[in-house]
């Protein structure tokens, strides 16, 4: 299974989310230092949870890549991580 559709269906499984994205920024590095052709391993991801109510900006990146440990052991390598409550998301 693709690395974005298996990052999908981690954040659906673990946040409920009101709204997410994944996107596949891996290209962006072509050039850089251990990038490998067709690897998926550079991702930005948004995530919209009531999930991260009351909990700061770190907290809330922390949640995001305990989910995704597996895929840092798997040649992920990067992820850009936006995270909102729905209330901050409607009021952005």
């Amino acid at each position: 299974m693709k690395r974005k559709l298996k990052i999908e269906k981690i954040i659906m499984s673990y946040f409920k989310p009101y709204f997410f994205s994944v996107i596949d920024v891996s290209e962006q590095h072509r050039g850089h230092q251990n990038f490998r052709e067709n690897v998926e391993s550079h991702f930005e991801i948004i995530v919209v949870s009531e999930k991260f109510h009351n909990r700061n900006k770190i907290d809330r990146h922390r949640m995001v890549n305990k989910c995704l440990k597996e895929e840092y052991l798997s040649d992920l390598h990067s992820v850009i991580i936006k995270t909102h409550t729905i209330d901050e998301y409607k009021n952005a």
